[in-house]
């Protein structure tokens, strides 16, 4: 009882009404998007697992989860093959968030640099982070559309198309869909990561710089002795992030394609099914614990992936205090 006494006075001798006052503000302010993400998070996705345990009637069961090993093996009821799905889905993912990161970081610290012209490349740069997703998307399908941008620049560099790329255009040619797929999306992907790690850069002391200068290093080495070491960190907290989606990438293949031409990609596909849902003639009614049950599988296999992938990143380099 003392304790307590003793703690209501000290409250009152350091805490006058206007901070009190702070207090309850500090607390709204707080408290809002605490109960924002309990609703819109928690209990969606709490729901959303459930949901994977569930037949249509609400009963248990698990026999999604056997509908999504025979989609594996086989194909689900609108014949598309998970396992062709997920392994593109990896591909892509591979080539943006791995394959593309050490040139991204080299481009970008050659900006850094501040090469001739680089305030010209950093607005250029800039541009697709601006430009809304749709807006991307459309200018995209533009450029590679019959009789496009990109047709015409080949016919004046020689190079021949084929028939049916002049006739379908590259996003609906068998042959250059899933090509044309990979290098729109790589483009505005490397450019983002650019931007971030342009910031990473910008906190390296100069002195570190000059100190490998005098040391004889070269603008190779040092790039990469002194500032791939000191941006590391910033790298495995994208690369990290990045390991959360590598099984649910979408690559905006719905708005480019809709999945024709064997380009469809595991974060379209589930798109895709939610749209049929939705679509179907019996709203009320439609059955989500197929996809959920997706959701659930893809979880458990990219637990394992980003826990593996943290701990080798980290291990690449050791942190660096500066």
């Amino acid at each position: 009882m003392i304790d307590k006494e003793r703690r209501k006075s000290l409250f009152k001798q350091k805490y006058n009404f206007e901070d009190r006052n702070a207090f309850v503000f500090c607390y709204i302010m707080v408290g809002l998007p605490l109960v924002s993400f309990c609703l819109f998070w928690v209990y969606t996705n709490f729901s959303s697992i459930m949901l994977a345990f569930q037949d249509p009637q609400g009963n248990p069961t698990f026999d999604n989860f056997k509908t999504v090993f025979n989609a594996f093996i086989h194909k689900d009821m609108y014949g598309w093959n998970l396992t062709a799905i997920l392994g593109r889905t990896v591909h892509l993912w591979f080539w943006i968030y791995v394959v593309c990161v050490l040139p991204g970081m080299f481009s970008s610290y050659i900006l850094y640099k501040k090469m001739p012209g680089h305030y010209i490349f950093r607005v250029i740069f800039m541009i697709p982070s601006i430009l809304g997703g749709m807006v991307w998307v459309i200018i995209m399908k533009y450029l590679v559309a019959v009789g496009g941008p990109v047709e015409t620049l080949a016919g004046k560099l020689g190079i021949e198309l084929s028939l049916e790329v002049k006739t379908y255009g590259l996003l609906f040619s068998k042959q250059t869909a899933w090509p044309t797929i990979m290098i729109i999306n790589i483009v505005p992907h490397v450019i983002g990561f650019n931007m971030i790690i342009t910031g990473a850069y910008a906190r390296i002391p100069e002195q570190l710089f000059e100190v490998g200068r005098l040391e004889g290093l070269n603008f190779i080495s040092e790039f990469f002795l002194v500032a791939v070491p000191l941006v590391w960190q910033t790298v495995v907290v994208c690369m990290i992030t990045n390991l959360a989606v590598m099984l649910t990438f979408d690559g905006n293949v719905f708005l480019y394609t809709q999945g024709t031409n064997d380009t469809g990609t595991m974060g379209f596909y589930l798109y895709y099914l939610t749209w049929q849902l939705a679509g179907s003639a019996d709203t009320m009614n439609a059955f989500y614990g197929y996809p959920a049950a997706i959701g659930v599988t893809l979880t458990f296999m990219t637990i394992p992936v980003v826990l593996l992938g943290k701990y080798g990143l980290e291990k690449a380099f050791p942190p660096v205090e500066y």
